[in-house]
């Protein structure tokens, strides 16, 4: 009987043991890995796309592993709550919502994108712009080549980080767009007019011509509008963010950064225009002097950036020229990696207004060929202080 009931106590023991850290598990189940009752979105970037809820939009999809530093984060509109935006050279309200989701391959970023800013712009002459189905290849991996390769004259050369394609210097009808902008010279061959954020619309295709940097403002925090916008507004005294990336892969800072000499300071481009040149016949009136300022004959400069250990060769958006002048050729001229070619010649091409027009350069501007009004607005171009030059003959609308 004794024996048969110390029997029995010891089993009893033996199971409270067994189930002891069972019981400790669950206890402390909070420091496992593996609990799930609460899916919450992950603040760094997912390895797989199973990572995240299915339900919750992202601008993640597929392996995040080998994405550039730089490149990390920077994407714009990536969900559903982007603010709603507004021509503002339009009478009605568009309520477009800028769209940017991206995809990692091995190689590329696969960036998917509906041509729509993240914040209110002025189509201008060229009205009027609308969502267009833009798929950009982005390479993850640039390295510098033995020579470089010149960008398109017109058309996209390099995509914001809002997904809306950055163009080359010039205009349709062959002028620098940027110089017309500032009023070096008169356009008489189209009137074309540059407004918020350096941009205009082609038909449906919005796009940068220069400037850029308002994707990285926040007005309301100004007690500004957007139509405040202006350059000046940046940040002096730190490191301009990425505003976008070449074709060939490399970054493009706004105009403050690290010279060779690790000083910050505004970064200036190396052009000047040509002796008894203005703009007019565009990329062809300006010239590289070497060292007239701080980038290359590409806009770009290996120095050190935020965030990054080491140089990194990666080009500037800029507002003037080691001459004084203008920052031509504003953001890129060329490629000093290899650019993906996929990329050029994308939107609407031959669409709306401009639709039959033709480019003396692949990929161009494709702008609506529009003559002067029949009389007189009763306010100047969207984006400047006066009419046109030419406009003067024109009696004041009814």
């Amino acid at each position: 009987m004794k024996v048969g009931l110390i029997g029995f106590l010891l089993i009893l023991i033996l199971g409270l043991m067994a189930c002891t850290p069972a019981a400790t598990q669950i206890i402390d189940s909070t420091s496992t890995p593996y609990q799930t009752a609460t899916p919450i979105l992950p603040t760094a970037m997912p390895t797989v796309a199973t990572d995240l809820p299915t339900s919750t939009p992202t601008q993640y999809i597929g392996i995040s592993s080998g994405i550039p530093k730089y490149m990390d984060g920077v994407w714009l509109c990536a969900n559903s709550s982007a603010q709603l935006v507004d021509d503002l050279s339009t009478e009605q309200s568009e309520d477009y919502r800028c769209s940017v989701t991206v995809e990692y391959t091995d190689g590329f970023a696969i960036v998917k994108s509906n041509g729509i800013p993240n914040h209110d712009y002025e189509s201008g002459l060229g009205c009027c712009a609308a969502e267009v189905e833009y798929e950009w290849k982005i390479p993850l991996e640039p390295e510098l080549a033995s020579s470089v390769t010149y960008a398109p004259e017109r058309g996209a050369i390099a995509i914001s980080v809002n997904g809306v394609p950055f163009f080359g210097p010039e205009e349709g009808p062959g002028g620098d767009a940027v110089a017309l902008h500032f009023e070096y010279f008169v356009e008489d061959r189209q009137p074309i007019v540059l407004g918020l954020c350096g941009a205009h619309s082609a038909g449906t295709q919005f796009h940068y011509h220069f400037d850029g940097n308002c994707v990285h403002w926040h007005p309301e925090g100004e007690e500004k509008e957007w139509k405040d916008w202006n350059v000046d507004l940046l940040k002096k005294d730190e490191a301009s963010p990425v505003i976008g990336f070449a074709f060939d892969g490399y970054p493009i800072y706004g105009p403050y950064g690290n010279g060779a000499d690790k000083i910050l300071k505004e970064m200036r481009s190396s052009y000047r225009l040509r002796e008894g040149e203005n703009g007019y016949g565009g990329i062809d009136d300006w010239e590289y002097v070497e060292g007239l300022g701080d980038l290359d004959e590409c806009n770009g400069i290996t120095s050190e950036v935020s965030g990054m250990d080491g140089d990194l060769y990666h080009y500037h958006a800029s507002k003037i020229s080691g001459s004084g002048e203008i920052g031509f050729p504003y953001f890129i001229l060329c490629y000093s990696g290899v650019p993906e070619t996929s990329n050029m010649n994308q939107g609407d091409q031959g669409q709306g207004p401009g639709a039959g027009m033709q480019n003396r350069a692949p990929g161009g501007d494709n702008a609506p060929p529009m003559g002067k009004p029949d009389c007189l607005p009763p306010n100047p171009p969207p984006g400047r202080d006066n009419y046109p030059p030419d406009w003067s003959d024109l009696t004041p609308c009814p």
